[in-house]
């Protein structure tokens, strides 16, 4: 359903492009971006083409993370200083050692702390992801068996991170480039137990993910 409203979307947007100059010069400019002309070689032919809005630019392969053992996940270049990502990220018996199988979905938001990298590579940003885990023994607000403040709910999470990736570029078909990234971050929980209680000291509430991006035409 999501998917054909999108598509719904994109044809009417389609419409009204086609209507005005091709330099959509009303348009904000996200969607200028987005809809800005390409150029692809196939086969020594060349292709021009315009990538629909809605397909993500960047495709993720992450490792732990308070996401899960294992994670993947698409993002989008919004504005070159802002690139949100989506990841869906698994952890159980047979995969990372847990006793249960936790599934987590993550919308990470990735703020670049410089418009170009840094020596054309090194890509210093930081962020905030919101971490939604399902489980049978989530929840959103406390059972009323546990006592008030007992537990600090564990259904959704805010995970605050600083990181930095190392970008090369590369001449193939469908990517332009890919970067690998290591990041430190902590969750909303752990912080406040790090704040409130002695028995939590600041580094054991920290915990660092690594991961590969790779960059789409």
């Amino acid at each position: 359903m999501i998917f054909i409203l999108l598509c719904q979307f994109e044809g009417v947007l389609a419409q009204y492009m086609s209507s005005r100059d091709s330099s959509y010069i009303d348009l904000p400019g996200p969607l200028k971006r987005a809809y800005q002309t390409r150029t692809m070689v196939i086969n020594k032919d060349t292709v021009q083409y315009r990538r629909r809005w809605f397909i993500p630019g960047q495709y993720k392969l992450q490792f732990a993370g308070e996401i899960g053992f294992m994670s993947v996940g698409f993002g989008y270049e919004i504005t070159p200083r802002y690139q949100p990502a989506l990841f869906i990220g698994y952890v159980g018996e047979n995969f990372g050692g847990s006793k249960k199988s936790v599934v987590t979905v993550s919308l990470k938001n990735s703020f670049y702390l410089t418009k170009a990298p840094i020596m054309d590579f090194f890509n210093p940003y930081l962020g905030i992801s919101i971490n939604w885990g399902n489980t049978h023994n989530t929840f959103k607000a406390l059972p009323d068996y546990y006592p008030e403040k007992y537990y600090f709910q564990n259904k959704i999470h805010f995970a605050p991170f600083v990181g930095g990736e190392l970008k090369f570029d590369i001449d193939r078909p469908y990517f332009n480039g890919w970067g690998i990234y290591a990041e430190l971050l902590t969750f909303d929980a752990y912080l406040l137990e790090a704040i409130r209680t002695k028995y939590v000291k600041p580094h054991m509430a920290l915990s660092m993910a690594i991961g590969i991006t790779f960059y789409l035409k």
